[in-house]
């Protein structure tokens, strides 16, 4: 740990301000990694065959039981709201759909974008590091004393390539665990898609059947 700390303060305040931006980093993937990975473990297609096989039943009761028992899961709360208006008008249940997803969806996305903006970031910081190690490398050749001009050129250097290096670091750091996270984010979003179309559908099929024989 003292030796990570020495090599941040060779780097200069801009080392400290990016360590700064890595940790935020860190902690961004961390909750996106517990909520892709872990927190919403529901499988989409199996919850949409409980869920179309209550419907077909025209038991609502059982599929909205079977949403509440999924917990707070971005999928089944969409999928309630739509099979609490199945009594309603086609209209009103897509209204319904489209409120709720506007809701949930970037509920679930919450924070993936920051990626690529803390990478930017990253970089921008370590590119202001680098500039002000430069010009400390750059200042020392007013010095009188051919020791004291290197001394002062090497410490500018050192500072120069520390925040270089940091500063890229953070910034593929980020854009390798975006890839990985905004992957996973649009596989799932795919299937809640899916999982959704199949279960308005259905309803909006059995509402059609009724219509049809209560004519």
């Amino acid at each position: 740990m003292l030796e990570v700390f020495n090599t941040l303060r060779q780097g200069g305040i801009m080392m400290f301000v990016n360590l700064g931006v890595s940790l935020a980093a860190v902690a961004i993937v961390a909750m996106r990694v517990w909520t892709l990975w872990l927190r919403y473990r529901l499988s989409p297609p199996l919850f949409a065959n409980a869920v179309v096989a209550a419907i077909e039943q025209g038991n609502y009761a059982h599929a909205i039981q079977t949403c509440s028992q999924s917990g707070d899961h971005p999928l089944s709360n969409i999928a309630k709201d739509v099979l609490i208006k199945a009594d309603k008008s086609d209209k009103e249940i897509e209204r319904a759909y489209e409120a709720s997803s506007a809701r949930e969806i970037p509920r679930f996305t919450r924070f993936t974008s920051f990626l690529p903006q803390a990478g930017n970031l990253g970089t921008l910081i370590g590119l202001l590091g680098t500039i002000h190690g430069l010009i400390e490398a750059f200042g020392g050749a007013q010095a009188e004393d051919a020791a004291t001009r290197q001394a002062v050129l090497a410490k500018g250097i050192t500072v120069a390539f520390y925040n270089t290096f940091f500063g890229l670091s953070i910034a593929v750091f980020c854009a390798i665990t975006f890839l990985v996270v905004n992957g996973r984010q649009a596989l799932l979003l795919e299937s809640f898609e899916n999982a959704l179309n199949r279960i308005k559908g259905q309803v909006l099929e059995r509402n059609k059947s009724l219509r049809t024989a209560g004519r």
